[in-house]
């Protein structure tokens, strides 16, 4: 009986996800900006993973990773392994040795999200050989990591707000 806050919390961070990657995949959904539509599970999975512990935040990197792999069909398994990674690091750190603070988040949101985006663009265009890739960088990837970074900013108060209001007393 005591945790049936956390229960409602995991359940509504599903729902957050699943809601996110369908407004992230539907086509005309999300309107691009300069070229690039925003990856939303990335700081989602990042968001959570700031308040909540590091097996709940891994499974919640992973669940994000492998639509996010799904969804974007090129290549199983970069988001996925990355995401589950990155989130059990971050709830380590978060739960115990940081605090929680909008510019902790911020800094971290716009870190890791412009690496992991680098990351998937090295490995996957730049290594790949495909034509002109700084023009193909500046023209989608520049305008998806601030993107991804302004929306992160509205995730960490939304989940902010599901963690404080579905806590365990």
């Amino acid at each position: 009986m005591d945790k049936k806050f956390t229960v409602v919390r995991y359940f509504a961070y599903g729902i957050e996800i699943l809601l996110l990657y369908i407004l992230q995949a539907t086509p005309n959904l999300m309107p691009e900006v300069f070229g690039g539509k925003p990856l939303l599970l990335i700081p989602a999975a990042l968001t959570i993973a700031y308040f909540e512990p590091e097996l709940p935040a891994m499974f919640y990197g992973i669940s994000c990773g492998v639509l996010l792999d799904f969804g974007y069909g090129d290549n199983v398994g970069f988001y996925t392994i990355m995401l589950g990674a990155v989130c059990f690091v971050l709830g380590w750190i978060f739960s115990d040795y940081m605090v929680v603070s909008f510019l902790n988040a911020t800094a971290f949101n716009a870190i890791i999200s412009t690496g992991l985006i680098c990351l998937y663009f090295l490995f996957f265009y730049l290594f790949a050989g495909k034509n002109e890739p700084g023009l193909y960088f500046l023209a989608h990837y520049i305008s998806r990591i601030i993107y991804t970074f302004l929306c992160g900013i509205i995730l960490y108060f939304i989940n902010k707000g599901l963690f404080r209001s579905l806590l365990d007393y």
